[in-house]
């Protein structure tokens, strides 16, 4: 090999790596905090926010009700007041030293309180069915949409 087809392929492999490099700083400055690339191309269809439409067939879509799932698993939510976040996602949902931080505004009861804090406190099953997600509990059902962007 000589020294100009050297130097030629010396380019080119540089290029290639800036090209790497410069294509992972775009993706780390417009990543939503907390985010890696993965997570954005291999994160189940679920993950997200989602704003609660009906519980059990009771309109509730003025609650304020919503979730956020990452990997398939309910992350945090908001109950109209507060919001609150599971710290250890590695833990089961259930499990007594998952430890949860939560703001603590005092609230006025909302008569479906109840009705929200069976699915944001359980394990409830989740599908996706075109636009919106179904949470499913031993005789409850929720259906969820994602919330307009701003």
């Amino acid at each position: 090999m000589s020294r100009s087809q050297h130097h030629k392929r010396l380019a080119w492999l540089t290029a290639g790596g800036l090209g790497i490099a410069l294509v992972a700083v775009i993706v780390d400055v417009t990543l939503p905090p907390g985010e890696t690339l993965w997570h954005m191309v291999a994160a189940p269809e679920e993950d997200g926010g989602w704003k609660f439409v009906e519980i059990d067939g009771v309109d509730v879509s003025d609650g304020g009700y919503s979730l956020g799932v990452r990997w398939g698993e309910i992350s945090g939510f908001h109950d109209g007041c507060n919001s609150c976040g599971f710290e250890d996602l590695d833990q089961p949902r259930g499990a007594l030293d998952r430890s949860m931080i939560c703001t603590l505004q005092a609230c006025e009861e909302k008569p479906n309180d109840v009705l929200f804090a069976r699915f944001a406190f359980g394990s409830p099953k989740m599908q996706v069915e075109n636009d919106r997600l179904i949470l499913t509990l031993p005789g409850h059902r929720a259906v969820l949409v994602r919330p307009p962007a701003r």
